[in-house]
C-alpha cells in the first residue's frame, strides 16, 4: 500500500519540491508529501495518507523514490532564510509539518529530520505523535485484551464486552455507511475502516455513568473533543450549544450509543430507566426513547442469561417491534435508514438470525443501510450473548483507537468486573 504514496505524488511532487524552494507553500499536497501517523486526522483523505505505524514509516524512508524525496524537500526547508514555519506552510499545515518530522526522526534521528525539527521548532517534538507511537508500545491493548479474552485465569465478563463489542460494530461498518454492500463475505476491514459518532457517542454514555449519570456534560465533552467523527446535522449542533435541549428526534443515534447502559445496569427495570435517561438529553421522540431501551434491554437480557427466544419475546411485547420476519427477507430489499423504527428492529433481527458475533456484524452490514450504526447496535448485543470476540477483530479495532477512549473501555472492564451482580 506505501504505492499509494508515489501514485499520488507522480504530478505533484515536483512543484511542492519548488513551492518550498520559494518560501511559500501555495497548493494542496500536505497529506502524501509531508505524511502524518494515523490517528492524528479524521477526513478520509488524511486517513488514507497516513502512516499506520513505525514499520510503514520505514517502509516509506526505505523506498527510493519516497524516501529520497521526503529527505529532498526536507533538506530544502533547511536552506530556506526563515524560520517561521507558519510563514511557510500557513495553519494547520505548520503542525502537520511538525508531526511528519516528528515520526521520521524517530524512524532515523539525528537526520535531516531532526534538523528541521531543531531549525523551525525549537527541537519540539509533536506530543501527539509521540504519544500515538508511544501507545502502539504499550501495554494498554494487552490490559484490555487480557480482560476480555477467556484465558485459563479468568473467565469472561460479558458485561464488559458490551461496550467494545459495539465499538468494533462501528469501526467495521464505518466504510460500508457511504460504500454499501450486500455481500456478507465484504472485507472486515479496510484502510479507511475508523471510529466514528457511534464510538464516540458511546464512549460518553460510559463515561457518564461512572460519574454520576451526567449524560449532557459527557456528550458534550466527548463530542466536542473528537467534533470530526461524523455527526448528524441536528445532534452536531446539539452538543455544540451551551446548555443544549432535546430536539424530539427519533433517529438511532440513541440506540447506537447505549451499549454500556445494558451492560451496567442490573434489572429490567433500571435498563429502561437509563435508557430512556440517555436518550431524552437529546432523542425525546418516544420512537427515540424505545430504540435505546429495545437495544440496551436486549443487551442486558443477554447478559443475564436469557435465550434468543426470550429476549425476541421481551422486545416484542414491551416495544411493539415485529421480529417474526426473515433477514433474506428484508435484507434484499432494504436501503438507508436512521430512524429507530426502521433500523434497530432489523438490527435485532440480523442478531437473532446470527450464530456467532462475526456473522451477525457481517449480516447487519449487508443490509446495505446505515453500516456503522446498525452494526454497532448488533455488536452490543451479540458480544453480551455470546460472551467473545474474534482476536483477531479486537485487536485489528483497539489498533484503531486512540488512548483515551481506550482508558475509558479499560476503566470500565474494572468497574464492571468490580461490581458485584
Amino acid at each position: 500500500m506505501i504505492e499509494r504514496f508515489v501514485e499520488a505524488q507522480k504530478e505533484v511532487y515536483n512543484r511542492a519540491l519548488e513551492e518550498i524552494k520559494s518560501g511559500k507553500k501555495r497548493t494542496h499536497w500536505m497529506w502524501f508529501i509531508f505524511p502524518q501517523i494515523k490517528g492524528l486526522g479524521f477526513s478520509m483523505t488524511s486517513i488514507f495518507f497516513s502512516i499506520k505505524d513505525v514499520e510503514e514509516a520505514k517502509e516509506y524512508l526505505d523506498h527510493p523514490l519516497l524516501g529520497h524525496r521526503l529527505r529532498e524537500i526536507s533538506q530544502a526547508l533547511l536552506e530556506l532564510k526563515t524560520d517561521n514555519p507558519a510563514e511557510v506552510f500557513g495553519s494547520p499545515d505548520d503542525m502537520k509539518l511538525r508531526s511528519c518530522m516528528t515520526l521520521f526522526d524517530t524512524v532515523e534521528p539525528k537526520s535531516v529530520f531532526d534538523r528541521v525539527l531543531m531549525k523551525v521548532f525549537g527541537g519540539k517534538r509533536d506530543k501527539k505523535t509521540l504519544r500515538i507511537l508511544a501507545e502502539q508500545k504499550n501495554p494498554i491493548n494487552n490490559v484490555i485484551m487480557e480482560s476480555l479474552e477467556t484465558t485459563d485465569k479468568k473467565s469472561l465478563n460479558k458485561r464488559s464486552l458490551a461496550l467494545i463489542g459495539a465499538i468494533c460494530g462501528d469501526i467495521i461498518g464505518s466504510w460500508y455507511e457511504f460504500c454499501s454492500t450486500k455481500r456478507i463475505d465484504f472485507d472486515l476491514f479496510t484502510d479507511q475502516s475508523r471510529f466514528t459518532d457511534d464510538t464516540v457517542c458511546s464512549i460518553a454514555i460510559a463515561d457518564a455513568l461512572m460519574n454520576g449519570n451526567d449524560f449532557v456534560g459527557k456528550l458534550k465533552y466527548w463530542c466536542r473533543k473528537y467534533p470530526k467523527a461524523g455527526y448528524g446535522g441536528n445532534f452536531n449542533w446539539w452538543f455544540r450549544q451551551d446548555n443544549p435541549q432535546p430536539y424530539n428526534s427519533w433517529g438511532n443515534g440513541s440506540a447506537m450509543r447505549v451499549s454500556a447502559v445494558g451492560a451496567f445496569a442490573k434489572s429490567t427495570d433500571e435498563t429502561l430507566a437509563l435508557a430512556e435517561e440517555s436518550a431524552i438529553v437529546s432523542h425525546n421522540h418516544p420512537e427515540g426513547v424505545k430504540g435505546a431501551q429495545a437495544t440496551a434491554l436486549a443487551i442486558n437480557l443477554a447478559i443475564r442469561g436469557c435465550s434468543k427466544e426470550e429476549i425476541k419475546a421481551q422486545i416484542e411485547t414491551k416495544f411493539g417491534y415485529d421480529l417474526n420476519r426473515k433477514y433474506a427477507d428484508i435484507q434484499p430489499r432494504y436501503t438507508f435508514d436512521v430512524s429507530c423504527q426502521g433500523s434497530v428492529p432489523e438490527a435485532i433481527i440480523a442478531f437473532i438470525e446470527s450464530s456467532d458475533y462475526e456473522s451477525a456484524i457481517r449480516m447487519a452490514v449487508a443490509y446495505g443501510g446505515d453500516a456503522d450504526t446498525q452494526a454497532a447496535i448488533v455488536g452490543g448485543i451479540a458480544a453480551a450473548y455470546y460472551g467473545a470476540i474474534p482476536n483477531y477483530i479486537l485487536k485489528e479495532c483497539l489498533n484503531r483507537l486512540p488512548l483515551d477512549i481506550k482508558e475509558i473501555i479499560a476503566k470500565f472492564n474494572q468497574v464492571c468486573d468490580n461490581e458485584l451482580y
